[in-house]
């Protein structure tokens, strides 16, 4: 009977095996709460529950935690519930303080939970004593999330069981069950004194992690204990963020970690600790540094991505900014004397549009952030940038969808309700104006600035030349001419421009450096797939021109013959 259990427990604790349903084995405990006559409703829907817990789908049952005499005869006898029964004796419910002790009882126990499951940590109890949460029981703070706020009581459920509380699309939820309370946070801070925030799930929820987890329905984004942990403190060795995200995004962390900004990042985080984290105390204004209130601290990461609030990277973290998003596709930042892109058709098409546009905005009196965002909007609804899907409705054209999605247009801000007050919040994303001035504070140039500067130069020629491509390639697809050859030539181009999107990390667009090494590889293929495009588009003016010769020559055949049929006619 033993194996069977074991069995049982091995099929049940498997990854993506549901919990068994059976009924609670009869006991003192089942036959005496199960009683209507003794405890209403609420107090039966326990027995109900742990029907489906995973503690009875391996033979656990009341008595194993709570302790007491289960034998069905002793239901409704208060023996059954003797604290002095000496082969186990009555426990009851735990205090809150004891909740993490209570249940380590078993899940501390190596010998017994690998009666289970030969991988079962067992070590979450001395975890959860590193946590904060640990330490504030340990302090005697019992409002503090111990297992069951997390796991459940009676009706536990399987870690990989899409029910539980702890499964990844509802870890959020779960944490933000406290974190996201307004009322019962108000007595926690930070350690710098500063009041614990609330908008934590508010913010994760637009970011690319929540979008990837809902949207792709990936199970693999990043959610809370992804980042803080399940149980225990932040794991050693993560006292820097960027060993955090450097688990999935490693590229991006090893070229941080190389980077002068590193360094840059250290040397501040030591001048704010001796400032009283001010950065106003030795930027003064105008600087955009002594506006700065936000930051203090630079922590890798996050001090541009954010935390939780980590939306989508798009250029507009960049700057300084063209007047309109337009222009990333459309203009880039000049074209080589002599150097013939599109046809004149094309440009005069989307220059009429884009002054059209700006018309409109200039009646609104859009400038700056506020006309770049808006046309944001616009390009993506502009009716030559979209076609009637399968049930009639409108959607971006495969080619334009590609293109807006890797060349990673948008906005300069986000939003997102504020837990507090209920009303939506508007977040501004960080640019590299945000702390780098126009105008150097210590000896040399702007540095900070002019890289930023160099990076969307370099993707605007890039993005421009691949716009052109492509553009030229589907105005000869559009009349006839095969272009299929020079199609990986704009793959190409697009990958080396994602390439960029990644080397950005290097925080250099030196002329010797990996950036421009890319983008001139990248400008290679968007070149060779514009030259392609050109030559088809004139073998299409080619036959246009042969075909109009030919129809002309046609006409006059006819004509001579019509005329030669009338003669004849007259004759007879």
């Amino acid at each position: 009977m033993r194996n069977l259990w074991i069995a049982a427990a091995l099929a049940a604790l498997a990854p993506g095996a549901p919990a068994l349903a059976a009924p609670p084995a009869a006991s003192s405990c089942v036959t005496c709460h199960a009683n209507p006559d003794l405890f209403d409703g609420a107090r039966r829907k326990i027995v109900d529950s742990f029907r489906a817990d995973v503690h009875a789908a391996v033979g656990i049952s009341c008595q194993d935690c709570h302790g007491g005499n289960p034998d069905p005869k002793l239901a409704e006898d208060p023996g059954a519930m003797d604290p002095k029964f000496a082969a186990n004796p009555y426990r009851g419910a735990p205090k809150r303080a004891d909740i993490p002790r209570f249940c380590g009882r078993c899940h501390s126990d190596p010998e017994y939970m690998k009666r289970f499951r030969p991988g079962l940590r067992v070590d979450q109890e001395r975890e959860y004593a590193t946590s904060v949460h640990g330490k504030l029981l340990a302090q005697g703070d019992t409002k503090v999330a111990t297992c069951v706020d997390c796991h459940g009581v009676h009706g536990i459920l399987a870690v990989n069981d899409s029910r539980a509380p702890v499964f990844p699309k509802h870890v959020a939820e779960t944490c933000g069950g406290c974190h996201a309370d307004p009322r019962r946070m108000a007595a926690y801070h930070l350690p710098d004194g500063r009041p614990l925030p609330v908008d934590q799930l508010a913010r994760w929820r637009r970011s690319v992690h929540a979008a990837a987890m809902f949207d792709k329905d990936d199970l693999t984004a990043p959610t809370c204990n992804d980042c803080h942990g399940n149980h225990g403190a932040t794991p050693p060795g993560l006292e820097s963020v960027a060993f955090v995200c450097g688990q999935c995004h490693g590229r991006e962390a090893d070229l941080f970690r190389a980077s002068a900004k590193r360094a840059g990042f250290a040397g501040h985080n030591e001048q704010l600790a001796g400032a009283g984290g001010k950065c106003s105390t030795c930027h003064e204004p105008p600087e955009p540094q002594a506006r700065l209130t936000t930051i203090h601290g630079f922590s890798e990461c996050a001090t541009c991505h954010d935390n939780h609030a980590i939306v989508r990277p798009t250029v507009a973290m960049l700057a300084p900014l063209p007047a309109i998003p337009c222009a990333f596709c459309h203009e880039g930042p000049g074209q080589p004397l002599g150097e013939k892109r599109e046809p004149g058709a094309t440009r005069r098409n989307y220059e009429r549009t884009r002054d059209a546009l700006l018309a409109v905005a200039k009646k609104s009196n859009l400038q700056g952030e506020a006309l770049f965002d808006w046309m944001v909007d616009r390009a993506m609804a502009l009716p030559n940038h979209l076609e009637q899907g399968p049930e009639g409705e409108r959607k971006q054209r495969p080619e334009f969808a590609r293109l807006f999605a890797k060349f990673r247009i948008g906005k300069t801000y986000f939003t997102y309700p504020d837990p507090v007050t209920g009303k939506e919040i508007r977040a501004n994303v960080v640019r590299c104006s945000d702390c780098h001035s126009p105008s150097p504070v210590l000896a040399g140039a702007p540095v900070g600035l002019q890289t930023g500067a160099g990076f969307l130069a370099g993707m605007r020629e890039l993005t421009g030349l691949t716009g052109s491509a492509e553009r030229t390639l589907l105005a000869a697809r559009r009349g006839g001419v095969e272009t299929r050859a020079a199609l990986p030539e704009i793959d190409q181009a697009v990958d080396a421009q994602i390439e960029l999107e990644v080397l950005v990390h290097t925080f250099s667009a030196a002329p010797n450096g990996a950036f421009e090494k890319k983008r001139q590889e990248g400008a290679v293929h968007a070149r060779a797939a514009l030259a392609a495009g050109q030559q088809a588009l004139g073998e299409l003016t080619y036959r246009r021109d042969g075909l109009a010769v030919s129809l002309g020559f046609i006409g006059l055949l006819l004509v001579g013959l019509g005329l030669k049929i009338r003669e004849i006619s007259r004759r007879e």
